[in-house]
């Protein structure tokens, strides 16, 4: 794969886009999506199921139904092509196009105060940026794209 494809995928943080939960072509919408059309109708007899099986976990479908409409609902095209959704004060994306560097690494102020993350983000953004440096673009990707991003 070429690196102009992965940049495709793995945002200027370094963080894969596609593995978020707001990715329009990521696993987790698509498996939302499916899981729905599996579901059906469900939430009619979720209330039959709480009486027929007296069983409260089915109490608490329509709180589950929210989730997986909202997982299936989002639809972030990438950091490169928008906005992030998820971290909206988000320093990265403006920083990196002006000055034109495709990751934080290549930066000469990296690791720097601009990204507006919380402590643990900004201490993963550290170490992703430091593997794809070590590594390489191809050999992170690789590994970044089948794994759990949570």
């Amino acid at each position: 794969m070429t690196d102009e494809k992965i940049k495709k995928s793995i945002a200027p943080c370094g963080l894969c886009c596609e593995t978020c939960f707001a990715h329009v072509n990521g696993d987790i919408r698509k498996y939302s999506m499916k899981l729905k059309e599996k579901l059906g109708n469900f939430h009619i007899n979720a209330k039959r199921f709480e009486t027929m099986l007296n069983d409260p976990i089915f109490k608490k479908y329509i709180d589950f139904k929210e989730m997986l409409d909202y997982f299936a609902s989002e639809n972030c095209k990438g950091c490169r092509n928008e906005q992030c959704k998820l971290f909206k004060d988000c320093g990265v994306r403006s920083c990196h196009q002006e000055k034109q560097i495709d990751f934080c690494y290549q930066c000469d102020e990296f690791p720097c105060d601009k990204t507006n993350f919380d402590t643990g983000l900004y201490k993963g953004w550290i170490m992703i940026n430091e593997k794809i440096k070590k590594f390489g673009l191809e050999p992170f990707y690789e590994k970044t794209r089948t794994r759990p991003r949570y």
